[in-house]
């Protein structure tokens, strides 16, 4: 994966889908402003973090870039996943 923030040009606008995401599937956390967008090495994908309100968890976005349409999300807790304090 590369960092492409600083870059990355927007190929769909993820906060209409983001507003329709379940409560449940960021489990209440807060979402705020996207802090990353990186890209898969097949330039195929683009994965868009946006911050919570809590240090190390984003709900990333992935947008294929082919089709240039929303493919999923997922909760990305890092402090969970690598037992960060």
């Amino acid at each position: 994966m590369n960092d492409v923030t600083a870059t990355a040009r927007p190929v769909e606008d993820i906060w209409p889908y983001v507003d329709q995401i379940p409560p449940n599937d960021h489990r209440g956390h807060r979402l705020e402003d996207v802090a990353y967008v990186y890209e898969d090495g097949s330039s195929s994908y683009h994965h868009v973090l946006s911050a919570t309100d809590v240090a190390n968890v984003f709900l990333a976005v992935v947008i294929s870039l082919k089709a240039g349409s929303i493919l999923g999300h997922h909760l990305l807790d890092l402090n969970e996943k690598y037992g960060l304090a």
